[in-house]
């Protein structure tokens, strides 16, 4: 059996250029943890606005992989006294391997032990490695608030962390974990809960938030397209100011300015 996972790290608005590293230092953090810890998963997405950066995990392990390991003990000749009784040291070669000696094997003159371990359900390991992924982020500046000693890249203000509907609990920099998250500082109506990962998205957008980068890059052009086509213009892309822009705001509209004619006129 697998679930999906969210990790949402709400925060102050976070410098434009910073995002596209920290998405992907999350991704490498995600894929890393989760490799050592041995869970399963399907696939990592890192999503994120201004204003948050999250993690979305689709198909994880509700247990971790079993692990199988052959560890090399003493040699046949020092495990085993002249009647092919186990010796002291592979006794106790045996019980640091919590097995019994009888259960010890000998391959190339040398014995061995064959131990398995189980692996444990993969809700308990949570909370330890959402911590992990938000304190292993590194940013080129990063500030503390209040009175904490903890760093981020700005102020930490909410935190939604679920796995399937059940919240994964965790605390840092005196923020608490839920499922609580905020809507578009001036778009949308404040608070809204998202009960689940798989409807992140389409929750996010009802609250004038487009969590997808890429969907909003695409926004931003079509707009611009639309835009220019209605008044015989032609775009002129820099590309650097549009992945700017796209860091910028978290629910793009396209808008062309006037100014009155007459501010043309020389004095």
């Amino acid at each position: 059996m697998s679930k999906d996972l969210l990790l949402e790290i709400g925060t102050e608005e976070i410098p434009a250029h910073y995002m596209p590293s920290i998405l992907g230092q999350v991704k490498d953090l995600a894929e890393k943890s989760f490799g050592e810890a041995n869970i399963a998963y399907e696939s990592v997405r890192t999503l994120g606005t201004p204003r948050r950066i999250a993690l979305l995990m689709k198909g994880v392990a509700e247990k971790q992989a079993d692990v199988s390991a052959k560890h090399k003990g003493p040699s046949v000749s020092i495990a085993y006294d002249g009647d092919g009784k186990p010796t002291k040291a592979a006794m106790g070669f045996a019980r640091g391997q919590k097995i019994a000696v009888e259960d010890l094997t000998v391959e190339d003159g040398y014995v061995y032990a064959n131990v398995t371990s189980v692996g444990a359900e993969t809700k308990g390991l949570l909370p330890d490695l959402m911590k992990g992924i938000v304190t292993g982020l590194n940013f080129p500046k990063s500030m503390h608030w209040g009175s904490l000693d903890f760093h981020f890249v700005r102020p930490i203000r909410w935190f939604v962390a679920l796995f399937d509907t059940d919240v994964i609990p965790f605390e840092l920099a005196n923020v608490s974990s839920g499922k609580v998250s905020r809507g578009h500082r001036f778009l949308g109506t404040g608070d809204f809960t998202i009960e689940n990962p798989a409807s992140y998205e389409a929750v996010c957008e009802e609250h004038f938030l487009i969590v997808d980068p890429e969907k909003r890059r695409q926004l931003i052009l079509d707009g611009l397209q639309k835009l220019a086509d209605e008044k015989g213009g032609t775009v002129i892309m820099d590309d650097d100011l549009l992945e700017e822009v796209v860091y910028l705001v978290e629910y793009p509209t396209a808008l062309c300015g006037e100014f009155d004619k007459d501010y043309l006129k020389a004095p």
